[in-house]
């Protein structure tokens, strides 16, 4: 088998609080008539946005006869994207392989420790106090389709967070559970042990991104007694996370380092003593499937996980959406990621991405510095 083609689309997807997101969508069809698809997920936080054409006509070149199935030829070509355009293709090669084979995604890895896992349902982060009722109405929704952990943003108002909480609980006792309090390194390490002060009576099971550096993660954890959780984008990271003592949970997102390079960091996760989740990076049914057969691959799965893109988003562009079974994410079945492409959305959310996308450099991130 040998790549013959690669497509890429642009897309703009509806998420359910009325924002817009852009998306690319991979496609690549080898010479046997197989097609692998995968997703450069939730691109609107991205530092460049791409030259949708440019990238399809270079990666066109560097895949066309390379076989799908010889990692020293494919992962180089995959590698000189940063972390969330590299992850699409990286998505896509999984899912050709797995569908030439006929079997799932984690069969490639010896077949599925576990066919669902809890996911949590994300409550943006709020900064004045109109947000907290729209916010309720969305616990409310979310609690009747299943969802009962919630993963709250907080440090936008802490004022806010506090009044908000307060009323989930009054609303829904305990119903609701909150899976953790995500800081985004949005605050100092003493003003995260503030917040957490004063929110701890929520319980929650872990604090998310706390402080900007290392030295200040420690510094909360220290001193809160609930466990740390941190984006892990690479080996170096995880490493340096685990020698300054300064998380619990590596939090591993397959639409960021892709899946061969998220299974390598549960391996340094489990080698540093340290758990793990799946975060999100916010996907659509594709990348959240390759969340799932992720999930599925790994033993040291310890946390609930964050994909919820799939419930998140008004729009998809699969036949098919993946499924949430009482809050939790079932993995598909059938062959490569389970999904199947539904052509005449890709067309229609196309005229949701004008506007995103504009002709800037490709390569590394650090190569743009």
């Amino acid at each position: 088998m040998r790549i013959q083609d690669v497509t890429l689309y642009a897309v703009g997807t509806r998420r359910e609080n009325g924002t817009l997101t852009p998306h690319i969508i991979a496609k690549l069809t080898a010479d046997d008539g197989t097609v692998g698809i995968g997703e450069m997920s939730d691109l609107g936080h991205n530092p460049v946005k791409p030259d949708v054409a440019l990238m399809e006509d270079r990666l066109r070149t560097a895949l066309k006869g390379v076989d799908p199935f010889d990692p020293p030829a494919v992962d180089p070509i995959v590698d000189q994207y940063q972390a969330p355009l590299g992850a699409g293709i990286d998505i896509a090669i999984h899912d050709l392989r797995a569908k030439s084979l006929g079997v799932p995604i984690h069969d490639l890895y010896g077949g599925a420790y576990r066919d669902r896992y809890k996911i949590c349902y994300p409550i943006f982060r709020q900064f004045d106090e109109s947000e907290i009722d729209p916010n309720i109405d969305r616990v409310r929704r979310m609690l009747a389709l299943g969802f009962d952990l919630f993963r709250v943003y907080v440090g936008g108002n802490v004022d806010v967070d506090e009044r908000f909480l307060h009323k989930l609980r009054d609303e829904f006792g305990d119903k609701v559970r909150i899976k953790s309090l995500d800081f985004s390194r949005r605050l100092d390490w003493k003003s995260c042990v503030a917040a957490i002060e004063r929110l701890e009576w929520i319980d929650p099971i872990l604090v998310e991104s706390p402080a900007p550096d290392i030295a200040g993660k420690r510094k909360v954890r220290e001193r809160v007694r609930f466990p740390i959780s941190e984006h892990c984008g690479n080996d170096q990271q995880a490493i340096a996370f685990a020698e300054g003592e300064a998380v619990d949970i590596l939090n591993i997102t397959t639409c960021h380092q892709g899946i061969r390079r998220s299974r390598h960091l549960f391996t340094i996760a489990e080698a540093c003593g340290l758990s793990t989740l799946i975060g999100t990076t916010q996907e659509l049914s594709i990348g959240t499937s390759a969340q799932a057969h992720l999930g599925a691959s790994v033993p040291n799965l310890e946390f609930p996980g964050d994909a919820a893109g799939a419930q998140l988003y008004l729009d998809d562009v699969v036949e098919d959406r993946v499924q949430y079974e009482n809050g939790y994410l079932v993995v598909p079945t059938g062959p490569g990621l389970g999904m199947a492409l539904n052509d005449s959305q890709l067309e229609a959310l196309g005229d949701n991405s004008w506007g995103f996308f504009k002709s800037e450099p490709l390569g590394r991130q650090e190569d743009r510095k």
